[in-house]
């Protein structure tokens, strides 16, 4: 099902996206009424209240951020006003998810950030998660949060798993390897693990990096007829287009084309094809030698031509590296920023062109001279010769004219429009980097696999393993492919499982309270933020701890397919505030709570006032009885410890009254008065 490759989300559920996203958009245009707005909008209450509002509420703002910025394309005048209020949802949904995570933490990064959603009314295959909006709307300031981050580094690490329950549908778990002991090399060895992003990247890498050799030797040692090695290339081809196919099929089109790198393909991919077809054509169909000369020189051309698009793709493999993934978001918007300028600059060629030629006289028109003139004058390389011999009249006043548009006006303006968007990206290079990451992890992950076979071995599932899929149980097509995916793929994942193996242990020794290096000791993570996720996922490996855990945690794992994978434990958010609540209506129910709070603790404080001044009363008593027993041997000094007695209680009772007095002022919140409908 395109675009379908996610949870089914309950039926309720669009009830209830349907119900909030009006709320939310009363709460923001409340909150932020002018694009002036300096104070803290955000504050603790309004956080409470959105987080009453159900585990929906972080899809919703970041759903009210997409319809403000495409009103602010359409509405220029409202437009710092809106960016305003989309500034404002964005920090409000990074304070809920904060929220969230303190109350259940893998409940939030698995139902809250990567479930999706949609809205009645709505297509169910439209649904996304809050994530993949983020990324559409480029909500950095989301996507940069703390714990937004977390969650994506889990779903690249291998943390949280996307896997495919029996009814065909795609779910996030935590995965549950940690958990499990496992001392050999041998038990972490697990085909699962090659639904990683992380993992499925680097074999990416390394598969590329053997094509681009491959291509390398083909393009550098042009043979008569096709070798052994030009044919590998182009499976790898096949099996690299049957990638993007899968890709815009899974992912959707708008998904796919927001990469430069799958435009790039798309380019390469088709020189590629006309290539093969021209090599084909003059090894296993013509006879002609002169036409097969030909056909191979085409052919090898293409292929030389591509040398710039492969190489430059390059770069594509070093995009996880925060310097060079900064430099291709700016060599996106750079070329973003391009269009526009080339698409003036092809009206103001268009119209010189047509100028220079009609200037020719009939008998010597030459389009092939105007054209080269003009492309040779932007290149800065003019030929004043050829400009007066067109036209010895007005030839060179308007090649002048010509070049003061294009190299004076047209080319700083592209200079400035390049140094805009190179400005923009760099002061803001870790929100873009981080984008850029996150939408990397989601193009794995928008395109889920059970079995994921990397090109070129993707062209044996869909020729040989996925026709046996009409005649196999489900659970001997997984027997199938696993088999032939350890037959295949034995090295990878057992390097994979060399790694992880030396990742726990090197984060069991690194939390070690004894962890000393050098004979001093060494602290690690004073503060929650620096906790790395791998640590927040870390679990002892003990048989006795993983014994000891909840009876619903035991189930999860033993139910997990061999193991690995557990459900993670989601306790829901649910509304408890009343129906269709609005933001006034919550603050009003706040205070009188408050008040509520506040006479019952006055109530507490008079009781225990009552009590301690009958406990003073009664001292006094006893005191001054016993002055008075003595009264007949030292009168003077009786009468003064009796006076003294008195004032001190008195004293204490006065100040006791005053704390009280205090302390009522303090917690009683005068009540607002109703806002009066209009």
């Amino acid at each position: 099902i395109p675009n379908g490759h996610h949870v089914n989300p309950s039926s309720s559920a669009p009830k209830r996206v349907h119900a909030l996203l009006p709320r939310l958009f009363t709460l923001i245009n409340s909150l932020v009424d002018c694009a002036n707005v300096e104070d803290e909008v955000v504050t603790d209450e309004v956080v409470e209240y959105l987080c009453s509002l159900g585990q929906e509420v972080v899809y919703g703002l970041l759903r009210c951020i997409e319809t403000m910025v495409a009103e602010g394309q359409r509405d220029v005048g409202r437009k710092r006003l809106l960016d305003r209020r989309a500034e404002v949802c964005q920090v409000a949904a990074a304070a809920v998810t904060k929220a969230f995570v303190d109350k259940d933490r893998m409940g939030t990064y698995c139902h809250v950030l990567t479930r999706p959603y949609y809205a009645i009314g709505e297509e169910r295959n439209t649904a996304e998660n809050a994530i993949e909006i983020a990324i559409r709307v480029h909500a950095t300031d989301f996507i940069a949060d703390i714990e937004v981050q977390r969650c994506v580094q889990a779903l690249w690490t291998g943390l949280i798993l996307q896997v495919e329950d029996d009814e065909s549908r795609i779910r996030f778990i935590e995965y549950s390897g940690l958990r499990r002991s496992r001392r050999n090399l041998m038990d972490w060895f697990d085909i699962g693990r090659l639904n990683v992003p992380k993992y499925q990247n680097n074999m990416k890498i390394g598969l590329f990096i053997v094509f681009l050799a491959m291509y390398s030797f083909v393009v550098n040692n042009q043979a008569q007829h096709p070798n052994i090695i030009e044919w590998l290339m182009y499976v790898f081809v096949c099996g690299y287009i049957f990638e993007e196919f899968r890709l815009i099929f899974e992912g959707g089109t708008a998904f796919f084309l927001g990469s430069i790198w799958h435009w790039i393909n798309i380019i390469s991919y088709s020189m590629f094809m006309v290539s093969f077809s021209f090599r084909f054509t003059a090894s296993y169909i013509l006879t002609d030698s002169i036409k097969i000369g030909q056909y191979n020189d085409i052919a090898y051309d293409l292929q030389a031509l591509l040398a710039v698009f492969l190489w430059v793709k390059t770069l594509s493999l070093l995009d996880g590296n925060q310097y060079f993934g900064t430099m291709v978001m700016v060599l996106q918007k750079m070329l973003k920023d391009g269009i526009m300028f080339f698409w003036l600059l092809a009206w103001v060629f268009i119209g010189f062109l047509q100028s220079f030629y009609a200037l020719q006289r009939k008998e010597t028109k030459d389009f092939n001279a105007a054209f080269s003139l003009l492309v040779r004058g932007f290149l800065q390389d003019p030929d004043w010769d050829v400009a007066e011999d067109l036209d010895n009249k007005y030839g060179f006043w308007v090649f002048a004219l010509y070049l003061f548009l294009t190299s004076i006006i047209l080319l700083n303006l592209l200079i400035a429009l390049f140094n805009s968007s190179y400005t923009n990206i760099t002061d803001s290079s870790e929100k873009e980097y981080l984008a850029l990451f996150t939408f990397k992890v989601f193009s794995y992950l928008k395109s889920p696999d059970q079995f994921p076979y990397a090109a070129p071995f993707n062209l044996i599932e869909v020729f040989f393993v996925i026709p046996f899929s009409l005649i196999l149980s489900k659970e001997n097509y997984k027997f199938l492919n696993r088999v032939v995916m350890g037959t295949f793929f034995w090295i990878p994942v057992l390097s994979i499982a060399y790694s992880e193996q030396k990742r726990y242990e090197k984060l069991r020794d690194t939390n070690d309270d004894n962890d000393m290096q050098g004979g001093r000791r060494r602290y690690r993570h004073l503060t929650l933020d620096d906790i790395s996720v791998e640590d927040l996922f870390m679990i002892e490996s003990n048989e006795e701890v993983v014994a000891a855990q909840s009876a619903e945690t035991a189930v999860q794992i033993a139910n997990g397919e061999e193991g690995v994978a557990a459900d993670a434990v989601f306790t829901g958010w649910k509304s408890y505030g009343p129906a269709n609540e609005t933001f006034a209506d919550f603050q009003r129910r706040r205070v009188k709570e408050n008040e509520a709070r506040a006479k019952a603790a006055a109530a507490a404080a008079r009781a225990e006032e009552a009590s301690s001044s009958s406990d003073e009363d009664e001292r006094a008593d006893a005191a001054a009885a016993a002055a008075v027993a003595s009264s007949a041997t030292a009168a003077p000094a009786v009468s003064e410890a009796l006076v003294q007695t008195l004032l001190a209680s008195i004293a204490r009772m006065e100040e006791r009254q005053k704390e009280m007095e205090a302390l009522l002022k303090q917690l009683t919140v005068p009540a607002e008065e109703p806002a009066s409908d209009e």
